[in-house]
């Protein structure tokens, strides 16, 4: 048991264990300086994917896991082992935030100063004065570092999917005394296995040349040697290495048996003969499990990179979720020239929603309190009918004359006081403060949209285009020859018909929104064909060449009528110069020249997008054959951006599942769109906060709704 530092708690704890009626171990008997380096060979075996698949995802994403990590902070890794992996991230820290602190906790003294000699030489611009080594437990290290900074934020990271080896109980408790040992100033950088099919996970713990096998009875050596007994070579031969794949707890069991039995007189301890001893466990995760986990011991899930095999995640204390959101509103506010703009008709000026985002959160996370004198005017923002936008749901009455900027400012100051003062006393919940966190995130997109509309409308000033004149008259000559325009293919990705499974299941404490659950199985009947990448900008501005928008043919009667009457003729973030011609795309902060963007996806309504696919002779997809298409192909490898660069519309109407139940907090959130007129979407777009990266999600607006950032693709039979 070489370099391993046993506490008299880890004693007891295999005492304990091997008491038991069903007999287990404490994981950290595992690694002492042979454990550790038989784990070194286990990360090289082929069958045990976790390294390679953990050190794959670390590399894509690096720079964009650094910009995660709080500028400044201290970064301090539990069981850093050779810290390997870790220096990839270092790299990207040292590159993105040119500065770095990093703080090794293990239970091994070798292998933390082989640790630091690796980083050392691997990081960058790393000195060994900005590397401290702590030697000792996770929460007892954890300590020994706030102690010794006690102000600074401290970066968590806790890689190789070591949370597995906690039970479910387990891991939340461990996560509330990690909270308590460092503090709010803190995050976690938390990496996990993800559930797979049985045949990879049996292969991946059970190696053809037994490297797992070696390392399991290293650690049952270990626990025997630590209450006096030493075991000899024969001893250890005999013992039969077993691995179970339990489905109930999405765990692998890893169980050593004692042909034998032993019989230790003093401490007492018994083993059967034929009996099994749980050495380790491993469990693996699916999202819920994380959400579940985070929620559960008060953090937030502030951001995570993930596919089908492995996945990494942000999660943040409550409080600074919630500064991390209100920091993001006001940088996005600072950049506002004119708070009282409002760009689109069908909403409020600027300046409601910075008052809104407080009223909200106000009232619903600490609804005891005095009220205040704006509570009422921005509890609710507005959702008129395109159509006819005299008919909206209900909501505060617009006043005559809104407050001025520095009020709302200064109401939203109080405000916020005391949601942060009631949040670190414990009186919200984790739930309750997601609740609030996504309702500010959702308004931030929203709030792009708007800033979309508002470059348009700058730019259009500056060109001397006035309301009218650019939707008439325009040349499109200088269009027609352009090898950017492409001609449009025909769907080509076949989907099988078959059941599909969407929504999530209600876990007390877990936020979700209440059209989200419960879950929903149904099946596609049929099989389909879809597009492999959404309709780009170049592909729809050969509808517009071709006079799509005059079509009547390829329209809803409302809706041919709704463009026509308002002199619609390209999507809404475009604009198209009169004299030249020249089209240019608009985004919140910046426009470019349609040949820039030719390729990416084209934004627009659901009406488009439905008049384009009549013109080509498709259909836009259904939420069910949304979700066949992502069991069909989980990591994208074959449809393309179906998560992200753009919200993806379905053709089904936003309904409530069989089971829906609003929730008590917001119960008109859903309620009152259940209307027929609006939509759903899938996915995510640019805009959208990775908090709220989810395949439940549902997104919904009106068909009309010009100003999403909404893609499509084909669909057909």
């Amino acid at each position: 048991m070489e370099d391993l530092l046993i506490s008299n708690d880890e004693v007891r704890q295999v005492l304990t264990g091997l008491r038991k009626t069903s007999k287990d171990l404490p994981a950290s008997i595992l690694y002492d300086k042979k454990g550790s380096q038989i784990y070194e060979e286990i990360t090289k075996v082929e069958e045990y994917y976790l390294f390679a698949a953990e050190l794959s995802l670390l590399k894509e994403n690096a720079d964009r896991i650094a910009k995660a990590i709080a500028p400044g902070s201290l970064v301090v890794e539990l069981g850093c082992g050779t810290a390997c992996k870790t220096a990839h991230i270092l790299n990207a820290i040292q590159s993105h935030h040119d500065r770095l602190q990093y703080v090794g906790i293990d239970v091994s003294e070798t292998v933390l100063q082989e640790a630091k000699e690796n980083l050392l030489r691997r990081v960058k611009g790393l000195s060994s004065t900005n590397v401290y080594l702590v030697q000792g437990e996770y929460l007892d290290g954890l300590k020994q570092v706030r102690q010794r900074f006690p102000d600074e934020m401290l970066s968590i990271m806790w890689l190789g999917s070591s949370v597995g080896n906690f039970t479910y109980d387990g891991a939340i408790l461990f996560f509330r005394k990690l909270l308590e040992a460092v503090g709010s100033r803190s995050r976690m950088f938390l990496s996990t296995d993800m559930w797979k099919d049985e045949n990879t996970l049996h292969a991946a713990y059970f190696d053809r040349n037994r490297v797992t096998e070696r390392f399991i009875k290293n650690g049952m050596k270990n626990a025997l040697s630590a209450i006096g007994h030493e075991v000899a070579e024969e001893e250890e031969d005999s013992w039969i290495y077993r691995v179970q794949i339990n489905q109930h707890l999405r765990r692998v069991e890893m169980y050593l048996s004692f042909p034998q039995g032993l019989n230790i007189e003093k401490p007492k301890v018994f083993i059967r003969r034929g009996e099994s001893i749980l050495v380790e466990f491993s469990r693996k995760f699916i999202m819920e499990d994380i959400q579940e986990l985070a929620a559960k011991s008060g953090f937030c899930v502030q951001e995570a990179w993930r596919n089908k095999i492995y996945g990494c995640q942000m999660l943040l204390p409550g409080s600074e979720a919630l500064r991390c959101c209100w920091d993001d509103t006001d940088e996005l506010f600072g950049r506002i020239r004119d708070w009282s703009a409002k760009p689109i008709d069908v909403r409020h000026p600027f300046f409601f929603y910075y008052g809104h985002l407080i009223a909200f959160a106000r009232l619903k996370l600490i609804p005891a309190q005095a009220s205040l004198e704006y509570d009422d005017m921005f509890s609710r923002g507005i959702d008129p009918l395109v159509l006819d936008p005299s008919k909206c749901h209900c909501h505060p009455e617009i006043p005559d004359k809104w407050p001025s900027t520095e009020s709302i400012v200064n109401y939203v100051q109080n405000g916020r006081f005391a949601i942060k003062k009631a949040v670190e006393e414990g009186k919200v919940s984790t739930r309750l403060l997601c609740f609030a966190l996504e309702h500010e995130r959702m308004h931030q997109e929203t709030l792009a949209y708007m800033l979309t509309q508002q470059t348009k409308i700058t730019f259009e000033k500056k060109n001397a285009i006035f309301k009218g004149i650019e939707r008439n008259g325009v040349s499109f000559e200088n269009f027609r020859n352009s090898t950017l325009i492409k001609p449009v293919l025909k769907p080509n990705v076949s989907i099988p018909a078959g059941k599909v499974k969407f929504g999530a299941k209600r876990v007390d404490g877990v936020f979700l929104w209440d059209n989200e659950q419960p879950i929903c199985t149904t099946s596609v009947s049929d099989p389909f064909l879809l597009s492999p990448k959404p309709v780009t900008i170049g592909e729809y501005m050969f509808f517009v060449l071709e006079g799509g928008y005059d079509r009547k043919d390829l329209w809803l009667p409302e809706d041919f009528t709704f463009f026509q009457k308002n002199g619609f003729k390209w999507p809404a973030t475009w604009t198209i110069l009169p004299e030249s011609g020249d089209c240019y795309v608009h985004h919140p902060f910046s426009t470019k020249h349609w040949s820039e963007v030719a390729d990416e996806p084209v934004y627009v309504s659901l009406s488009e997008a439905q008049a384009f696919c009549n013109w080509v002779g498709c259909r836009i997809m259904t939420e069910a054959e949304y979700h066949r298409a992502l069991d069909y192909d989980p990591d994208g490898q074959k449809l393309l951006n179906m998560r992200d660069k753009g919200w993806e519309w379905t053709s089904t109407a936003f309904n409530p599942f069989p089971g829906f139940q609003p929730q008590p907090e917001y119960e008109e959130y859903s309620t009152d769109f259940f209307d027929g007129k609006h939509f759903v979407l899938k996915g995510s777009s640019p805009a959208t906060h990775p908090s709220m990266y989810r395949d439940t999600f549902r997104n919904f607006y009106q068909r009309q709704y010009l100003y999403v950032f909404a893609k499509f693709r084909r669909c057909c039979m």
